[in-house]
């Protein structure tokens, strides 16, 4: 069954946000109670917004300059929140990886663990924000400093609660003949599928400390797939091409690559762009930024066939950077490696970590700066 919605006429949200967002002022109004409840919420208004004015193909001036002043000053509440990281020794790691990856799958499980361990090694995890890997990302930062056992726990309540990310979301809103509507079904399935995190996410809000935080990087370009509550900060942003710039240039120690499909492959390309054109400070070149690839099975070619995707990246990478000359074959073997062990994982993060003045040149470089140690 299909609801109108009413033509917005005017923003929805404020074009000059103080700071980034918390997940609560976005889902304002959300009601465990209450199905269709997420339509009401900030959050989804803005979507209704974004898709009436044309999305990326907006005609409207004057809407075009609101959407263009919210994500600006996004991008300075951006830099603040990282000062502050910064300043408190925590410095930003990327995940990436599918937004389709289930609950309580294997994968699901080793990047919420490697995000707890990398929370208390004094690194602030950054993701896209949405679900699947990304949600695990804060899931892990959330448990940051409580047992492995009770993020388990935790990861098994989402399983049990609403384990795949409802399929047909981009449909939740549709215009036809002149009219905008709202799916009431798959808006029943979506709340179902965010009420268990949200639950977590209240559960635990008045519990956490700086070693919790985390950072989701989403955008209303794919506001079909909500970021995740379980983000204590969000800088979410209108255009997509301005959040993947900041979301590679976030990843100033490293990112880790989960498995994922075309959205994660674009992002270890880009990624591959930023370190190839990482350029030189006083004559010297920047550090070079892990390139993790968990799970090995993914990201190489079976010796025996059997019928599952895989994504065999290292041959192309060696040659854009070790054939090139970009890099040495040992810097390629440190840096641009194949990982399966979760411990590993944090362990090359910590030791190929860049120190923190190097940090801040880096994302100076990205345009955010004056971050002064």
């Amino acid at each position: 069954m299909n609801k109108t919605v009413e033509v917005i006429m005017h923003p929805p949200f404020n074009p000059i946000h103080s700071g980034l967002y918390n997940p609560d002022e976005l889902y304002k109004n959300f009601d465990p109670h209450n199905t269709l409840s997420v339509s009401v919420t900030p959050d989804f208004q803005n979507l209704i917004y974004f898709h009436q004015k044309g999305l990326t193909a907006v005609s409207d001036p004057y809407a075009a300059m609101m959407e263009a002043l919210h994500d600006a000053s996004v991008g300075l509440g951006l830099r603040s929140f990282l000062a502050n990281e910064m300043r408190s020794g925590r410095r930003p790691v990327s995940i990436m990886g599918g937004h389709k990856e289930p609950r309580g799958s294997e994968t699901y499980c080793k990047v919420a663990h490697i995000a707890q361990k990398l929370s208390e090694s004094g690194f602030i995890v950054v993701s896209g924000g949405g679900p699947g890997c990304m949600e695990a990302t804060h899931l892990g930062a959330l448990y940051a400093g409580r047992s492995a056992d009770q993020l388990t726990s935790a990861i098994n309540r989402l399983h049990e609660a609403y384990a795949d990310f409802p399929v047909d979301m981009q449909y939740i809103l549709v215009h036809k003949e002149n009219m905008w509507t709202i799916n009431e079904d798959l808006m029943s399935k979506l709340h179902a599928w965010m009420l268990p995190a949200w639950e977590i996410a209240q559960e635990l809000k008045n519990q956490l400390t700086p070693i919790n935080n985390s950072l989701a990087v989403p955008t209303w370009h794919y506001g079909h797939e909500p970021f995740t509550p379980l983000a204590t900060h969000v800088a979410k942003y209108f255009l997509n091409s301005t959040r993947e710039d900041v979301l590679l240039s976030l990843a100033s120690c490293g990112i880790v690559f989960s498995e994922g499909r075309a959205g994660t492959i674009q992002e270890v390309f880009q990624d591959a762009a930023q370190i190839f054109y990482r350029g030189k400070k006083d004559n010297v070149p920047n550090p070079i930024t892990s390139m993790l690839f968990l799970d090995r099975n993914f990201w190489e070619v079976p010796d025996v066939p059997d019928g599952k995707v895989h994504v065999p990246v290292m041959d192309l990478l060696k040659q854009l950077f070790v054939v090139s000359k970009n890099m040495t074959e040992e810097q390629f073997k440190r840096y641009i490696r194949l990982v399966d062990d979760t411990d590993e994982v944090v362990k090359i993060i910590i030791e190929n970590a860049p120190s923190a003045d190097q940090v801040v040149h880096k994302l100076s470089r990205f345009g955010i700066k004056d971050i002064n140690l």
